[in-house]
């Protein structure tokens, strides 16, 4: 690709950002980052790049990557981040740069209608306006390119008759289907094929990854070049791709689709009502309060440790025989209808799925259950992902590139690489282009009750509040709980003469939008708001954190991760528990400063920071920033 300029041609002092993109500025971090970039693909090998806040990372990583002769895939965090690439970034590039670029935004297949269920009168809830919808959704697929809810501004979140009408894979029959050659995931795949860059986010990335086998489910070409953007997410991303789960939901739904299919044979819906009744007893079973919870690993009434599979496990015995009957029920029919393979496919491998979760003695992974209102979901997850992501990802990828504000901890990025089994690799940290120095203040009071004491709670309001007061507002409280959360916000609530906002009782994105809008607005929130955040100016003028985040150590997966890091004889907690918390208060903490004009106050209120050893190891891993335990120098810097 010699035609095209050179990197400093583009990120350079007078080069073709600076003079054509608007409100750029020369930054010196962003070009060593994109050399690096360029090095890496060049040399055929992996590079883990941290890129401080303002570096404009994304150009850095995005442009050098175009120039490799092989397909990209860059992976982000959130659907959002995907949408800022391909409306924002792509088409300055194609226009400036790269205009002959074919660039596919893909997500996953829940997202796209599905044409099949569409015309097909697929089972639909009993709800006000459902037949009205329709009727709009099929109108719309008729002139849509590509079928995505995106373009649908009227869709909610949950809308129930979207979710009976997606292209999800559970009934898919793939090329059988008559609606293939119009189908918008076949349209979407035969997009990416034909593309340069694909733009997807990790969530599609490693469910498709682990789905190698499955010509249905999968929806992602080959690839060459993987940039995984906010690369910190990685490892709990793929931690829930590469494990199985099997839900009461996905059996009631298996039900459902089996009576619309197979109304008119009394037998088979003898068998499917039975199947309903069964899987009720079994998934009651287990104990009913909501969260996290350990299925070969729980506590007795009297303290003993027990397996609830085996409690459970004459409800699981006769829920499989029922699946097996069912099965072989419509086996034995001469003329099926065309959606059986389909039904039956979901119903053997539903099948297979439970009867791992059941029996499954691997030492390798956990078993665990989550139960989310009235339904309940079985998990087996990797304890370590670490070789899996070696396989899948590292050794079969010419260039894979680690990217984030937060990839180190105390300077190095051993901990990362470690978690997410990245071999031999570049390393490169560029600092951002903000002045911590004189743009922010880290505030640490001295003698703070510890987290858990009975004084903690009333000085903790009592220091938001001289802060508050300080910046008349303009400030997120980030707790590490929904219930410290909500703790604070009814307390503050009474008193508190700015105006309060929560999280949960909004979308994010009108939580955000009314955070921005309201002049001296605080905003309560929990670890959704810890990332992937950016309010520039001043709307936002301190972030102030309740205590260290550590993960909760009873937490199924985060257990089982402390516990095999014990067997090998190594101290989980400053290998494991003291990394994963640096990471996410420097994500916290990194809310504050979005751009060169911002000012503002980073207030922890946990004095573990300077009473404890590994106190140490968060500050030196934290912006370097003033330290003060004293409100008035808080005052004067405000000043």
């Amino acid at each position: 690709m010699s035609c095209n300029p050179s990197l400093d041609q583009i990120f350079g002092l007078g080069g073709i950002l600076e003079l054509r993109l608007a409100n750029y500025e020369f930054r010196p971090s962003q070009l060593q980052m994109a050399k690096a970039v360029l090095a890496a693909i060049d040399g055929e090998g992996h590079l883990a790049v941290e890129a401080g806040t303002g570096t404009g990372k994304t150009l850095a990583y995005l442009i050098p990557a175009l120039y490799s002769k092989r397909r990209v895939i860059v992976s982000t965090a959130t659907r959002n981040l995907q949408e800022q690439l391909f409306f924002k970034d792509i088409p300055f590039i194609k226009q400036h740069l790269f205009p002959k670029l074919a660039v596919t935004y893909m997500k996953g297949r829940n997202n796209y209608i599905c044409l099949k269920k569409l015309y097909h009168n697929a089972p639909l809830p009993i709800a006000g306006g459902a037949d009205d919808e329709v009727r709009e959704l099929r109108e719309w697929s008729g002139r849509t390119e590509t079928g995505d809810r995106v373009e649908l501004d009227w869709i909610a979140d949950e809308d129930p008759v979207w979710k009976h009408l997606d292209a999800r894979g559970e009934s898919c029959v793939g090329q059988k289907c008559e609606y293939f050659d119009r189908c918008f995931i076949t349209r979407m795949r035969q997009r990416a094929l034909e593309s340069d860059l694909i733009i997807v986010n990790h969530a599609l990335l490693f469910a498709n990854l682990a789905l190698q086998t499955d010509e249905i489910g999968r929806v992602m070409p080959e690839f060459g070049v993987l940039i995984l953007d906010e690369a910190h997410e990685v490892e709990d991303v793929a931690c829930s791709h590469f494990g199985q789960e099997v839900s009461s939901y996905q059996v009631d739904e298996l039900c459902r689709d089996f009576l619309k299919v197979f109304r008119e044979d009394a037998e088979v819906v003898r068998s499917v009502e039975e199947l309903e009744t069964r899987a009720a007893a079994f998934f009651s079973a287990f104990p009913g309060q909501e969260g996290h919870f350990s299925l070969n690993i729980s506590k007795g009434q009297n303290g003993s440790t027990i397996d609830l599979r085996l409690e459970s496990g004459a409800f699981f015995e006769r829920l499989k025989a029922t699946f097996q009957i069912l099965y072989h029920q419509v086996q034995r029919l001469t003329n099926r209808p065309a959606e059986a393979e389909s039904l039956v496919r979901r119903l053997n491998q539903l099948g297979k799925d439970l009867d791992e979760v059941m029996s499954g003695d691997s030492e390798e992974h956990v078993y665990w259950y989550e139960r989310r209102g009235r339904g309940l979901v079985l998990h087996i997850s990797p304890i370590d992902v670490a070789p899996i992501l070696k396989e899948v990802v590292f050794d079969t990828t010419a260039t894979v590139v680690l990217t984030s504000a937060t990839l180190t901890t105390g300077g190095s990025f051993e901990y990362i690489r470690g978690r997410l089994g990245v071999p031999e690799a570049r390393e490169l940290s560029v600092a951002g282009e903000f002045d911590f120095a004189s743009q922010a203040i880290l505030y640490v009071p001295k003698s703070f009750p510890e987290p858990k004491s009975t004084e903690y709670f009333l000085r903790a309001l009592r220091e938001i509040r001289e802060i508050l007061k300080i910046t008349e507002g303009h400030a997120f409280l980030l707790f590490t709980s929904f219930q410290q959360m909500n703790r604070f916000y009814r307390s503050l609530q009474e008193r508190l003469e700015f105006p309060l906002l929560r999280q949960g009782d909004m979308p994010k994105s009108r939580l955000l939008e009314s955070f921005r809008k309201t002049p001296h607005a605080v905003l309560c929130a929990t670890a959704s708001f810890w990332q992937g955040v950016d309010v520039q100016g001043d709307a936002l003028r301190a972030v102030i954190i309740d205590k260290l985040p550590f993960q909760v150590p009873s937490e199924p997966i985060v257990a089982a991760r402390l516990n095999h890091l014990e067997r090998e004889g190594r101290n989980s907690f400053l290998e494991y528990s003291v990394p994963e918390a640096i990471i996410t208060l420097r994500q916290g903490l990194g809310r504050l400063i979005r751009s060169r004009q911002d000012r503002g106050i980073l207030a922890v209120f946990d004095s573990r920071l300077r009473s404890r050893s590994y106190g140490k190891l968060f500050l030196e891993s934290l912006p370097n920033c003033p330290v003060t335990d004293n409100i008035v120098t808080l005052r004067n810097f405000y000043k």
